[in-house]
């Protein structure tokens, strides 16, 4: 009993931790007041003036598209490199090969922030949104390949694979008739993280963005250089509310997924 006890007060203090200030700051996101220091009502005119920010607007739509494309290239560079790391025959350095797509897990984001920029700048590209958008799909791919890959393991895809080659199907009408419609939940679970974690990307997008190029995170700093307002607080709260919808939606199709699985 004193085991259980303990367990759950240190869940409770965890939970707390991580919880609390992100509550904290959804409450005061509708203070009326211009500092986070005390309560002085309830507003909602901090929502209001996001909504009239053009410069805030403009930085949130950047960031979107820019999520959207590297989740795009991550996917379909992830689902090619999976099916070639489990489907196909051993070939020499594939663990090797396995390694390097997970290499921007483990690197240091500014050691890859300055690597990339280093590399573009000598090769010549300009530092505009593909290149941004390259760079993004780079470190959104291990997420894709991870959640394939595990797709690929677990499935029973292979052996439909087969007996659909010998039924005469070619290995290309096998893989777009069978193998795709069982990976769609998991390139779906894959684009979801990539989109997730290309749209909050701060050091890579501080390192590459180009004159003109602002995303919304370095939008946020150049605006927590004045101090935490209630506008930045209403920001903050409008994408953890949208972080959590995606979280909900991805749990739900992994849901849908499992159960036709089932059936």
């Amino acid at each position: 009993m004193s085991r259980k006890r303990g367990l759950a007060a240190y869940c409770s203090a965890l939970y707390a931790f991580l919880y609390v200030p992100l509550a904290v700051m959804t409450v005061f996101s509708f203070n009326d007041a211009r500092r986070n220091v005390v309560w002085r009502g309830f507003t909602f005119k901090w929502y209001a003036l996001l909504a009239k920010d053009a410069e805030l607007i403009g930085a949130t739509t950047t960031s979107l598209e820019l999520a959207a494309a590297a989740a795009a290239i991550s996917a379909l560079l992830g689902v090619l490199a999976a099916y070639a790391m489990v489907r196909h025959k051993p070939f020499r350095g594939r663990e090797a090969y396995g390694a390097l797509l997970d290499a921007p897990l483990m690197i240091p984001e500014v050691a890859l922030g300055v690597g990339l920029l280093s590399f573009l700048v000598r090769a010549g590209f300009e530092l505009d949104f593909g290149a941004l958008a390259c760079a993004h799909a780079l470190i959104c791919l291990p997420y894709t390949v991870g959640a394939v890959r595990a797709r690929l393991k677990s499935s029973a895809g292979e052996r439909l694979e087969e007996a659909a080659m010998d039924l005469g199907a070619s290995e290309w009408l096998a893989f777009v008739k069978i193998t795709l419609p069982l990976l769609m939940p998991a390139i779906v679970s894959g684009c979801l993280l990539a989109f997730t974690v290309s749209f909050e990307d701060f050091v890579t997008s501080f390192f590459l963005a180009g004159i003109g190029l602002v995303t919304l995170p370095i939008k946020i700093y150049s605006m927590m250089k004045f101090g935490v307002t209630p506008e930045i607080n209403a920001l903050s709260t409008v994408l953890l509310t949208a972080t959590f919808l995606l979280l909900g939606l991805n749990a739900w199709l992994a849901a849908r997924s499992d159960a036709r699985a089932r059936t």
